[in-house]
C-alpha cells in the first residue's frame, strides 16, 4: 500500500525551486492506493479519463470532492519510505529534506571526461 500526500498549496512553479524543504506540515494525506509501485500510485492519481478518486485501487481520505491528480512535489510512501516527484521521476527523501526540483541538464560526454580526469 502507498499513502498519497499532496502539497497543500501546490503552485507549478515549483520546479523553480532549489532548496526546497520538504515538510510534512506542507502536505495532506490524501489517499491511499493498493499497489506497492510508485509508478502504479502516479498512473492512478492522475485525472485522465475520470476522476482518479473514484479508482477501486484508491481509499479517498478526507472529504474533498475533486483533488487535483498528484503531480512534482508530491511525495509517495512505501511502508514509510518516502519518494518526492521530480520533473523526471522520484527520489528517495526523509521529511525535512531539501529538495531541488530545478531541471539538472548534463553532458553525459563532457561529465564523463571530467570524471576520467578527476575534475568532477
Amino acid at each position: 500500500m502507498i499513502e498519497v500526500f499532496h502539497r497543500k498549496d501546490y503552485s507549478p512553479n515549483i520546479i523553480f525551486e532549489k532548496d526546497l524543504e520538504i515538510k510534512l506540515a506542507d502536505y495532506e494525506k490524501v489517499a491511499e492506493i493498493d499497489t506497492e509501485y510508485v509508478g502504479d500510485a502516479w498512473h492512478l492519481t492522475q485525472n485522465s479519463d475520470r476522476s482518479w478518486i473514484k479508482r477501486n485501487e484508491v481509499k479517498l481520505i478526507g472529504s474533498e470532492p475533486d483533488y487535483r491528480s498528484s503531480s512534482i512535489g508530491d511525495v509517495f510512501s512505501i511502508n514509510g519510505r518516502l519518494q518526492v516527484v521530480l520533473p523526471e521521476g522520484y527520489s528517495y527523501i526523509n521529511w525535512g529534506a531539501k529538495v531541488c526540483f530545478y531541471p539538472q541538464f548534463s553532458n553525459k560526454q563532457n561529465d564523463q571526461s571530467k570524471a576520467s580526469a578527476g575534475t568532477l
